[in-house]
């Protein structure tokens, strides 16, 4: 539709609140241009709602639109399907993608070398003839961008009084650390600092190393333990050895990472960033991928030295 000159307001008599370039006329309504909609022209026509584990693309047409949206690399298997619309005179298309989605439907995931921030991506199409796709309809990427130490998350900073979690660094005879030989382990616990009492357990969920160069600024991490589990890439690409336990005591049950020392930056510290959960009980564990089984030839000098064991 077209806006009539003579019906646009001053800014002096306008009472709307125009936003995204919307131009206001007759003194009370925004005129949108094509990439938003809305009363204020708030809301982007197409957008990604980013999720903990899932991508949502949204899409808004008018109510004459007789085509389809849908994920560029498959028309007919990853359409958007119509939903109840919250914008008068709007159409809305939806479609959630898990992170894990495999072809056809799967997001493009990227990796930021500078930030380490992870990146999703799609291309949307919108053909105005259903089942057709001409010059005249458009393909548009829409994305949701995770931060390294933070995905899906707001963090917010506590004071130690609020924290719920108390943290260590012990060696291998539990003493504090401060210093520790490549190659030693050494110990990250976490455990309820008491603000919850019914709280009896902790796990550790997430654990990240990094270390900052004091010369560029620059920082460079290495996650340690994502989802419970240790990162086998780290464990494969630095050759250590990296752990999530538990240690109980007095009735408690303290989440640790277990990992051997290594260097991410010569000359550097390093830092940690962690993530815990908290239970009331003992904190179930995750079910984490194992490593391939090492086939053993079948000749070997040691392969009689010990009797066979029964699995039973």
């Amino acid at each position: 539709c077209l806006l009539f000159v003579a019906t646009i307001s001053s800014s002096a008599d306008c009472r709307a609140t125009c936003v995204n370039k919307g131009i206001c006329h007759s003194n009370t309504v925004c005129y949108c241009t094509d990439d938003f909609v809305g009363p204020q022209c708030e809301v982007p026509v197409l957008s990604a709602q980013c999720g903990l584990n899932t991508v949502k693309v949204q899409g808004y047409q008018p109510l004459t639109f007789r085509g389809e949206m849908y994920l560029k690399q498959s028309m007919f298997s990853c359409q958007l399907r119509e939903m109840v619309s919250d914008i008068p005179g709007m159409r809305l298309f939806e479609l959630e993608i898990p992170h894990r989605a495999i072809t056809p439907c799967a997001l493009t995931k990227t990796q930021n070398n500078e930030t380490g921030d992870t990146i999703y991506e799609v291309e949307v199409a919108t053909s105005h003839n259903k089942g057709f796709f001409s010059m005249s309809d458009t393909v548009h990427s829409v994305n949701c961008v995770y931060e390294a130490r933070r995905i899906g998350e707001n963090p917010k900073d506590v004071t130690k009084a609020m924290n719920p979690f108390k943290v260590t660094l012990m060696n291998d005879n539990n003493e504090p650390l401060q210093q520790v030989q490549r190659g030693d382990p050494y110990f990250f616990n976490v455990e309820s600092s008491g603000k919850f009492p019914d709280m009896k357990g902790t796990r550790l969920s997430y654990l990240e190393a990094y270390s900052v160069d004091q010369q560029t600024g620059n920082v460079k991490s290495v996650k340690l333990i994502e989802d419970e589990c240790p990162v086998r890439s780290t464990i494969t690409d630095y050759a250590v050895s990296i752990s999530n336990e538990e240690n109980s005591r007095a009735g408690s049950f303290i989440g640790r990472g277990k990992i051997e020392s290594f260097n991410i930056l010569d000359q550097e510290p390093i830092r940690l960033d962690y993530r815990a959960k908290i239970c009331k009980g003992q904190c179930r564990q995750a079910v984490c991928n194992s490593p391939t089984p090492m086939r053993i030839p079948r000749k070997t000098p040691f392969e009689h030295l010990m009797n066979p064991i029964d699995i039973v």
